[in-house]
Formats: C-alpha cells, structure tokens, sequence
C-alpha cells in the first residue's frame, strides 16, 4: 500500500516533539504498521530537528511565551486546523495533553480517540493565576478522560494515580518512555566523539549525563560524587550546560575539587549526531532526581532518558525510585539509594565497576529487544486503533 493510500492517524501535542521523544517512537511505530502519521503541534522553542523518515510534522506557530491572548488565539488556530484535519476522517487520533485530548475529543465526531499522557496533568489552585490555561485545562481533562476510547501513561505509578484522580472504572494501559529501535547495528559516532573528547581521555570509562542542569536532577551532587571516587581511569561528560548561576558554580566547583580537576568535560544542549555520538560511546548513563513527598510528579518519575540510555546499551547510573527499582534487580542499574553526596559515589562505584565486564551491554541489549523498546510497549495502543478502524 503506498504511503498517500495508507490510513491516516493524527498525533496531538502541544509540545513539540523534538522535546518529547516517545511522540516520534509512536509515531516511527504506527508508520511501520502502515499508517500515514501526521503530528500536529506548535513550533519549538529552538531549531527544530529534522523530524523522522516517512512522517508528516505541521505547526501552527509559536506558542511558548506569548501572553494569555495570544496563546488563547493560536490554540484556537490549532483547534481550526485539527478540524479540517479530521474532515479527512482519520483512522484514530492520538493526543498526548491536556489541551490536545479536549482539542481532540471536541472535534473527533466518531474517530477513535486516545490519550496517553506523557505529563501529570494535575490541577493545582494555587498555580491557577501563575497558569490558568493549563490548570483549568488539567482540571477539564480529569473530569473527561473517560470520555477517551483508550488510556495509557508512562508508568504504572502513573497509570494508578490517573485510575484513583479521574475516578476510572479501569486501569490505564503503561506505555513506558521508550525508543524506537532501529534493527541491524547503530552506527557509533566513533570519529566524532573523538574529536569532541579532550584527547587525554580517550579509552577511559565514560560517565554520561543528559539533560536539564539543575538542582532538581542532582547535577552537584553527581561531580561531587565522582571527585569522592576519584576513579583515575574514568571521566564525566555532562551536557545541557546554560549561562546561568547553577551551570557556573557547577564548573567552578569541578575545577576546585581535587577529584574532579580536569577530569569533567561540559558540553551545551546537544542534538543530532553530536548526541547520539555521546550516547553511543559512554559506558554510564545517569539519572538522578530529588524526590519530595510533597510533590507527587517527583515521586512518579518516568524519564525520557532511561529508554535514550539504554538503546544505546548504557549501564544506569540513578535514583531509588520505583520506576527504577525493576531496573536495578535486572543487573543493569546502580541506584543511589539518596540525593546525598556519599550515597551517589557509592552507586557509582558499582557502576563503574559493572562496566568492566563488557558483557552487561548483551544482556542491556536483549532487555531492550524483547521488552523495553517502543515496538513492544506501543502494542496496546497499535491493537486498539486496528480494533476500531472503520475501513
């Protein structure tokens, strides 16, 4: 069947998914199945990537940063275009919000509709002044996600709070933040993460972190960690750096600790092949986060970087938290059983360990393969839309 005869499903999120990678792994999933897959957004907050083979990726503009009205016109925009989209009677619609699964369920006539959420969408009064679009439309999508042909989230902590605060007679599906994985060998970058790696620390142990720099995800804590190691055969590769106070007294305190002294290589945002080279070559992958019994988001973690990680065949490097806790009794993952300083280094230790038996990316590999990869865990979202095709 050629790509303009094959069903079309329509994917819905505000954010743009270059900054919600499972969006693209449904996607690279549903385009193998033989659907035409057309993800309808808003721009990035950057360059945009260059997207994925074989899928349809329209904006309707910038939203982040405008004014209440402003926002409020160009999600009216959004609404319009949906529309004509659904005129086109896709196969199903799948939105991954909120505001997309109220977009989707006000216009979706008798189309299939999902929504797997990929944020808690909690509605929280004293945040309704700071965020009044996004409160009332979390306090509308608890009350309506019944209403949704198909339920899933990232996680099975997440899939239980969802059944208990939208008062569900059924228990959402889990679709956990996974990759899409390619088949045959990726390729490894090895030229260019050489030239992006200070020539003194080629060959050692590679210790990885990707993402948001920040207190939240512990980013101190984990240089301090590694100078109390003070592993000479091993080096720390953070990326995500910004101009701001938090990334400075990060570098200050990597050149002040007599552990970590020039033993730290920065690296800005990164994208592309620059990332993959990183992912691809390192031997750790850290995830780290603060957990507080007062905020339930950070007590039902589900991060993006774990599927990332591991696709890539990365030992873990992470918090004690229950997403991650399978992934420790698996034999793949450290887990630092705190945010503190010496329970980092601790976990680290192990990891760094771990890694010297390169036979830990085999059984990685296969984890992936047979369970941990979007072509496994999208299989009840795939079943429900060929359950309710209407061709």
């Amino acid at each position: 069947m050629s790509r303009l005869q094959a069903p079309q499903v329509l994917l819905l999120t505000l954010v743009h998914p270059d900054f919600l990678p499972p969006v693209y792994a449904i996607a690279q999933v549903l385009r193998d199945e033989g659907y035409s897959v057309h993800i309808l957004t808003f721009d990035a907050p950057n360059d945009a990537g260059t997207g994925i083979e074989g899928v349809t990726i329209e904006s309707v503009g910038k939203h982040a940063g405008l004014g209440l009205l402003q926002r409020i016109a160009v999600r009216r925009r959004y609404t319009g275009r949906l529309q004509q989209l659904v005129a086109n009677a896709p196969a199903a619609i799948i939105t991954f919000c909120a505001f997309t699964l109220l977009s989707g369920l006000s216009v979706r006539k008798d189309v299939p509709l999902a929504y797997h959420s990929l944020e808690l969408a909690d509605f929280q009064l004293s945040s309704l002044m700071r965020s009044p679009l996004s409160q009332f439309n979390n306090l509308l999508a608890i009350k309506r996600i019944h209403k949704a042909g198909f339920v899933s989230a990232a996680s099975v902590q997440r899939s239980a709070w969802q059944a208990g605060r939208s008062r569900l007679s059924f228990m959402p599906h889990t679709i956990m933040n996974t990759v899409y994985m390619h088949e045959g060998l990726q390729q490894q970058q090895h030229s260019l993460f050489a030239s992006m790696i200070p020539q003194e620390h080629h060959g050692k142990k590679m210790i990885l972190y990707m993402g948001a720099v920040n207190q939240q995800n512990c980013v101190k804590e984990l240089v301090a960690a590694f100078a109390q190691v003070y592993d000479a055969g091993s080096v720390m590769l953070v990326a995500g750096m910004k101009e701001n106070e938090y990334c400075e007294e990060l570098r200050q305190m990597a050149e002040t600790l007599p552990g970590s002294k020039g033993r730290v290589v920065f690296f800005p945002f990164l994208k592309g092949q620059e990332k993959d080279a990183l992912q691809s070559n390192a031997d750790i992958g850290v995830c780290l986060s603060y957990e507080s019994r007062d905020n339930i988001e950070s007590m039902m973690t589900a991060p993006n970087k774990v599927g990332e990680y591991l696709a890539k065949g990365l030992y873990l490097l992470s918090s004690d938290t229950e997403y991650m806790r399978p992934f420790g009794m698996r034999g793949i993952a450290s887990l630092a059983v705190s945010s503190g300083i010496d329970d980092i280094a601790s976990a680290m230790k192990v990891a760094l360990q771990a890694v010297n038996d390169k036979s830990y990316k085999s059984t990685i590999n296969n984890f992936v393969r047979d369970f941990y990869c979007m072509q496994v865990q999208a299989a009840p979202l795939v079943s429900f839309i060929k359950g309710n095709s209407r061709s």
